[in-house]
């Protein structure tokens, strides 16, 4: 039953979506609403001109951490995303889930890709450009307790692809939406969203998800690689997309199949291993 969940398109929402509306007090435009194929979330904009986020997790495997992190994303500063307002959690015995509905702003322009793919140059405006180098370093800034990408984990999907060899130790974090891609940047007007894995990871993290979500275009990537040299020219910046190299090369190693960008990642991995030896 929970695998069905993960595309709630595929379910009958509607007793989940009367939920929402009687504790958000908010009448939902159900007839055009917007879903995730693998992660289990929906929105729908409301009667108020607000949006609201549904998602859900089971019971038993609640993880603090992305669960509240709409609301703890409202104290940070300087970084244009929905301004959160509101929530209600309850529990689906039925499903054995737990059910979340998060009320924000509404963002008037629509993510740049709906699956995080991208084939094509957005030709986003300079001021775009420069709005999110302004938001990133001002996230940089922001200080949190919250994990985004860890040591342990960073090291350990490294050396399962490369070996034990390669020294991962990451002596410089920042703060980090921790989900750069193109299905969570708006525009073109700059907006940033999905705040559920936002916190500290290797300086460089964001800017290295968003170089690995460019390959597919290399104009695209070549931009980002230039626009944050500074970063991604770091040890912490070159681990970090070593990471993402192995990501995709531990996927083709479990499938068995290549995707786009599984050639593209191993010659990136090699020069990358090459550099922080």
């Amino acid at each position: 039953m929970h695998a069905t969940l993960d595309d709630l398109s595929t379910v009958a929402l509607d007793g989940v979506l009367d939920d929402a509306e009687r504790r958000l007090g908010r009448q939902l435009r159900r007839d055009d609403g917007h879903f995730s194929k693998c992660n289990g979330t929906a929105g729908f904009g409301t009667d108020e001109a607000t949006w609201v986020r549904i998602a859900w997790r089971r019971t038993a495997e609640i993880d603090s951490q992305a669960w509240t992190g709409y609301e703890a994303a409202a104290a940070i500063e300087g970084v244009p995303r929905p301004e959160w307002s509101a929530a209600a959690v309850w529990t689906d015995d039925a499903r054995g889930v737990v059910w979340r509905a998060d009320e924000m702003t509404l963002v008037e322009d629509g993510a740049l890709s709906a699956t995080g793919d991208i084939t094509t140059d957005p030709g986003l405006p300079e001021q775009w450009w420069a709005d999110l180098q302004t938001a990133l370093t001002n996230l940089a800034a922001h200080s949190t307790d919250r994990v985004s990408m860890s040591q342990a984990h960073l090291t350990r999907r490294i050396h399962e692809v490369y070996g034990k060899e390669i020294d991962t130790t990451i002596t410089d974090w920042a703060c980090a939406h921790g989900d750069l891609g193109y299905a969570n940047l708006c525009g073109p007007g700059l907006s940033i969203i999905d705040w559920e894995s936002w916190g500290m990871g290797p300086v460089g993290w964001d800017a290295a998800c968003l170089w690995s979500a460019s390959l597919t275009v290399p104009a695209l990537a070549e931009r980002v690689q230039a626009m944050f040299s500074d970063i991604l020219s770091t040890r912490s910046g070159k681990l970090s997309r070593l990471l993402l190299c192995a990501n995709v090369e531990r996927a083709f190693r479990r499938i068995g199949k290549k995707g786009p960008l599984t050639d593209t990642m191993a010659e990136r991995a090699t020069s990358l291993i090459r550099e922080l030896q």
